[in-house]
């Protein structure tokens, strides 16, 4: 078997971008951009007003107050949308609205509130203006050729609207990764089916389901695989019309494991088998047919262990961001944690936030069959394998599952993950 680095860094090696696509503005959120993006042009194109008030030389009303006002001719009203005709001389002034743009001589904005009519098309200015007082100036935003965005980069609603104010109508996005969940096992049915005998509902498949669309993926969940040669070759070939395979169960060598050996009679070139972890020791990985396929455990929870630790940051890379892990933070422990010998173990951990640190206690039962464990899990905490237990009050590191989970750590996560 192989450390869990190094499956992790494999994983990353053997998987590749996806092909990019072109997608208008409107379907881009949360897509992740494949081109870079630079300014056509400054932002604004020009001197405009941050008020409603009067365009003028800040030379001309230097003296003015409300005791001393300066009288100003008022030569156009110029509003939003509209260009001023006229340049402003000396003594002259020019009524602006907000967003407008400034009339060329004139260097400030007098607000409405700091003048008054004077009548016979004059205003009295009754305060001073610095020069550049409520302009913003051109280029303010951004600067014609700047560059704003990079590949990678997972749009937000507020990149849609810089987008929109570049005239960005369609972008190149990369494409979401489909991704084949393949079931195997005789027990397994569906969630609209009431469980009797030995059966079990197939939860581990809308667990994935929802990973894989939380990590970018399109998610393409495949009828379960009987325990048979032929049935587990049929579904096999039926995900190979995606981009990344992923089966559950079948993987280790029982008598009705047949994944893997379905999986070489296909040719998977395989990259590791096993992995010195707990849970999720038989987790097998290959290449077939230039996709990648993951064999994940059938218990669900080392079926969802594994998917954060390995098919997580391969979707993440496949889908044109920077592969990386689960967000870490460093806790203490609460009580005394036993792990396994000699594999490194992923303890499901609740976190609670006290005297200023983090603290973090198993879920309860650590058994791989019991996905309520998971389910009230905050993090995984890292078991080193060179230690079969952790005292209470030690540091340790948790992948978080979810940032921000747990009332009373949420301030903390978003704080951690700001600095990362």
């Amino acid at each position: 078997m192989i450390s869990a680095d190094q499956a992790l860094r494999i994983v990353l090696e053997n998987v590749a971008e996806i092909h990019p696509e072109r997608v208008a503005l409107t379907a881009a959120l949360g897509r992740v951009l494949a081109e870079e993006i630079r300014s056509p042009r400054d932002i604004p194109a020009f001197d405009n007003s941050a008020m409603d008030g009067y365009a003028v030389r800040a030379a001309d009303i230097a003296q003015a107050s409300s005791e001393n006002p300066v009288r100003l001719m008022v030569i156009e009203t110029v509003g939003a949308g509209a260009m001023p005709t006229q340049r402003i001389e000396p003594g002259q002034a020019i009524r602006t609205m907000t967003g407008a743009p400034i009339a060329a001589g004139a260097d400030a904005i007098v607000q409405v509130e700091r003048t008054r009519e004077a009548g016979g098309g004059a205003v009295e200015i009754l305060a001073p203006a610095e020069p550049g007082q409520f302009v913003r100036p051109r280029g303010e935003d951004v600067k014609q050729g700047e560059p704003l965005m990079a590949p990678g980069r997972a749009l937000t609603p507020s990149d849609l609207g810089m987008l929109a104010s570049l005239s960005r109508a369609m972008l190149d996005v990369y494409r979401r990764p489909r991704v084949a969940i393949v079931a195997t096992g005789d027990e397994l049915v569906d969630i609209d089916t009431v469980p009797v005998g030995a059966q079990i509902v197939n939860s581990s498949a809308y667990a994935l389901a929802g990973a894989i669309a939380e990590a970018g993926g399109e998610p393409v969940l495949l009828r379960v695989a009987r325990d048979r040669p032929e049935a587990v070759r049929e579904r096999l070939e039926e995900a190979l019309g995606c981009d990344v395979v992923l089966t559950t169960g079948g993987v280790s060598v029982g008598q009705f494991d047949h994944v893997k050996v379905v999986m070489d009679e296909l040719g998977l070139r395989q990259h590791f088998h096993g992995v010195a972890q707990r849970p999720g020791k038989p987790l097998k990985f290959g290449s077939l047919r230039g996709r990648p396929v993951f064999g994940l455990p059938g218990n669900p929870v080392s079926t969802m262990v594994c998917f954060y630790l390995y098919v997580r940051p391969a979707l993440i890379k496949i889908g044109g961001r920077t592969a990386a892990g689960l967000p870490r933070v460093t806790v203490r422990c609460a009580c005394d944690i036993r792990t396994a010998a000699n594999l490194t173990e992923f303890v499901r951990v609740r976190l609670s936030r006290r005297d200023g640190e983090i603290f973090a206690a198993p879920t309860g039962n650590q058994s791989s069959g019991v996905l309520s464990s998971l389910s009230r899990a905050d993090g995984l905490l890292i078991g080193p394998a060179a230690a079969t237990a952790l005292k209470a009050g030690d540091q340790a590191v948790v992948l978080l599952l979810a940032p921000g989970a747990g009332a009373d750590c949420a301030t903390f996560f978003e704080e951690r993950l700001l600095r990362q």
